[in-house]
This record gives structure tokens, C-alpha cells and sequence, in this order.
């Protein structure tokens, strides 16, 4: 039992990476539409969808706290000057969403359209930096206590992590901004273009990424068995987008964003928090809540499943950007 509530909150926030990366995408490609009804247009496709996506954030960390407080408050610890920039980038990504239209005036449109996609950017990149360092296992201080360092963040396999969720929201965002434009419009055009340089780009990173953390840990089985679903889940996303299927194509995409919180599990099994040298390690037994907490979690579950069917009719319904005139 154990095991499924620490799979339950991986799923979360695979859940929320895999929703999320096509607003972090849409975010960064803000730059490519050129005029402002391009901008409005791209605007629209993540708002307010976003606020849906940002439900799984939110579980996943009430989730957390309830089912494994110790790996909450160990987690937290020692990612704290990362997790405090996630929030920061979180917040300024969400505040250039909502303020943009707030004020008429043309530098405060262009001020806010500079921070969404650097905002975006960071988010991306840290989510895939943060999820490399807990793969590959933190570091451990003299006292034999996990940590965080520079190093550990600017390691080459985070730094491929980081490229790989940056390629991927990219990808994913260029496929969720076409839809709605006309066939011949320059904006769908240039997302048309930049899809197809991203996959070939997107494929290369997941064979680097996974051949980087096969060096950087003991689990390189586990790594080539998730790196060769995903190279076959993005290959099948470029085929199926070529018919027309886009729904299916971002379901696809989303792979290597969801191989990220897979290979934490993958490469530590039941060690929620692995440090290189051992020392400093958290297990899951002694991370899990009391069972009488659990039994008040199982409460939770249908509020999960509510979220879920409430998620896809959010989508079905508000997924459709009104197209641009040509």
C-alpha cells in the first residue's frame, strides 16, 4: 500500500507535467506571433486552461503532504533555493497571463509579453534540472545529510534534463498554438516549421538524456526500457500529426515529460530521496504517514477521479481557440 501512494503522487505530477508543458511551450513561443492579434491569439490558447492545469500542482503537493510528510519536509529542505525559483517563475508566468490586457499602454503590453516567456522558460528548465538531480541521487554534507549544490543542478545529465523539457514544451506548444489558425496564416506557418525542427531535436536529446544518466546511475536498464517508450511515443505523435489527429499527437508528445517523475521511481525504487554515497537516504517506510492518516486519504480518491473526468470536460470545452482572420 505503501508503494501505491508514493506511485499516486508521481502520477500527479506526471499528470500536471504533461498538461503543463503545452502552456510552458506556448509561453516561450510568444516571440513567433509578430502582431498583436497573434499575440491575443496565443494568449488565449493557456488561459484559462492553465488555472485547470494548475489543479494537479496543487494535488500533488496536498498529496504529498499527506501521505509522505517527512519526504515533503526533506524534499523542500534541500531543494529550497530551487523550488523558491519554480515559484517565482510560477508566479511572474501566471501575473504576465492576467495583467497584459490590465493596462492599454504599449510598453506595459511589451513588458509583460518579455516575462511570459522567460518565465516559461525557467519553468521548464527547472522542472527538468530539479527531476535530473533527484534521479541521479543529491549530494550528502559532512554530517551525512542530503543536499542540493550548484554542481548537482549544473551536472550534464540535468542539463540534458533541462533541454529535454524545454524541447518538449516547446514541441508541445507548437502543436496546441496551431490549432484554430488558418491553413495559410504566418503564424501557423512559422509553428508548422518549428514543430518539425523540434522532433528530430527532441528525439537526439532523449537518446543523450538517456545515455547521460545511464553513465550517472545504476539504473541503465530502467533507463533504456522508459527512453525507448518515449522515442516511440514522440515518433508515433510526428506520424499521427501528419493525419490531422492533434489531440492524439499531444497526448503522445507528452511522453518525455512524464519519463522525467517515471525514471525518479525507475532509478531509486522505494529510496524517495537518494543521495550518491547513501548516506542521507530516505525510504519509503520511513517517509509514509501513519496508517490512520492513510485510512483518511483513501477519502480522497473519488475527489481524484472527480478531478480527472472534471479536467477532460474542462478541455473539451474550452481547448478551442477562436481562429484569426487571414
Amino acid at each position: 500500500m505503501d508503494v501505491f501512494w508514493y506511485a499516486l503522487v508521481g502520477l500527479l505530477l506526471a499528470g500536471y507535467l504533461a498538461l503543463e508543458s503545452i502552456d510552458f511551450g506556448v509561453g516561450m513561443l510568444l516571440p513567433l506571433a509578430e502582431t498583436e492579434s497573434g499575440r491575443a491569439h496565443m494568449r488565449r490558447t493557456v488561459v484559462p486552461l492553465f488555472l485547470a492545469n494548475e489543479v494537479w500542482l496543487v494535488a500533488f503537493v496536498g498529496l504529498l503532504f499527506g501521505a509522505l510528510p517527512l519526504f515533503e519536509g526533506e524534499l523542500l529542505h534541500v531543494l529550497r533555493l530551487p523550488v523558491l525559483g519554480l515559484l517565482c517563475a510560477w508566479f511572474l508566468r501566471d501575473a504576465a497571463l492576467w495583467f497584459r490586457t490590465a493596462h492599454p499602454g504599449s510598453g506595459w503590453r511589451r513588458s509583460w509579453d518579455t516575462v511570459l516567456p522567460v518565465a516559461s522558460l525557467v519553468l521548464a528548465a527547472g522542472w527538468g534540472a530539479v527531476l535530473a538531480v533527484l534521479i541521479r541521487g543529491l549530494s550528502s554534507d559532512g554530517n551525512g545529510q542530503a543536499l542540493a549544490t550548484t554542481a548537482d543542478l549544473t551536472h550534464p545529465f540535468a542539463l540534458l534534463c533541462a533541454a529535454l523539457a524545454v524541447a518538449a514544451s516547446l514541441r508541445q506548444g507548437s502543436l496546441f498554438a496551431a490549432l484554430g489558425l488558418p491553413e495559410r496564416s504566418a503564424l501557423r506557418v512559422r509553428l508548422g516549421r518549428t514543430t518539425r525542427i523540434l522532433t528530430p531535436t527532441l528525439l537526439v536529446l532523449l537518446v543523450l538524456t538517456v545515455a547521460a544518466g545511464a553513465l550517472a546511475t545504476d539504473a541503465s536498464v530502467a533507463m533504456a526500457a522508459v527512453a525507448v517508450l518515449a522515442v516511440a511515443a514522440v515518433y508515433c505523435s510526428d506520424r499521427v500529426q501528419a493525419t490531422g489527429r492533434t489531440g492524439l499527437a499531444l497526448l503522445l508528445g507528452a511522453a518525455p515529460m512524464v519519463a522525467l517523475p517515471v525514471l525518479v521511481g525507475a532509478a531509486n525504487g522505494t529510496t524517495v530521496l537518494a543521495t550518491r554515497s547513501g548516506e542521507g537516504d530516505l525510504v519509503l517506510s520511513r517517509a509514509i504517514a501513519d496508517p490512520a492518516s492513510l485510512s483518511l486519504l483513501v477519502t480522497v480518491l473519488p475527489v481524484l477521479v472527480a478531478v480527472v473526468f472534471g479536467q477532460l470536460w474542462f478541455w473539451r470545452v474550452f481547448a478551442r481557440t477562436s481562429p484569426l482572420p487571414t
